[in-house]
């Protein structure tokens, strides 16, 4: 299951923190700055949150407990599937997702919610893929570079020091998480 970035983000933060209404969810989507750098604004909260429930990885319920005037506020909480779901796609998207990447981003701001070794082995794998990704590409602009013009040349130059650069994170991440 590949969520939106917006369900991706929806579902992280319901797991670090149970039993948040729409509101509060919503407040955290702004203070956190999600919605400048990952492009989630309040529609897309709503609209993931009922999608999430929809397909079973999110529960609701309304909070009893209010006090004062306005509406019962709904509570949400991740379900069991949910979080297996949630646990695939950020060992999924940790491992394939090319450098750049707002969903990668996402997932490291809530690597936490790996254990360890998991962390390690998907970081293992990704490393494996960068390295055949940068070796493709490399061969790749060596057989073309005569021939193509000095824009495309810059282009790959920078996706080569892009990729140098994310398998210079992943060794920092393989050190920081063989321990």
């Amino acid at each position: 299951m590949n969520f939106s970035n917006a369900e991706l983000m929806l579902m992280q933060l319901i797991c670090e923190s149970a039993n948040r209404t729409g509101y509060e969810i919503n407040n955290w989507v702004k203070e956190l700055g999600y919605n400048r750098w990952a492009g989630v604004g309040k529609t897309s909260v709503y609209n993931g949150l009922n999608k999430l429930i929809s397909k079973g990885f999110l529960e609701s319920h309304v909070n009893s407990n209010k006090i004062g005037k306005g509406p019962l506020p709904t509570c949400y909480n991740i379900t069991d599937t949910g979080k297996i779901t949630l646990k695939q796609d950020m060992l999924e998207t940790i491992q394939t997702a090319r450098e750049r990447d707002q969903r990668f981003d996402l997932i490291v701001s809530a690597i936490h919610l790996l254990q360890n070794t998991e962390i390690y082995d998907a970081f293992s794998l990704r490393k494996t893929f960068l390295s055949e990704e940068y070796n493709r590409l490399l061969v790749d602009y060596e057989e073309q570079k005569d021939c193509i013009h000095e824009g495309g040349k810059l282009l790959y130059e920078r996706m080569l020091m892009s990729l140098e650069n994310d398998l210079k994170f992943a060794d920092l991440i393989l050190e920081r998480y063989s321990k």
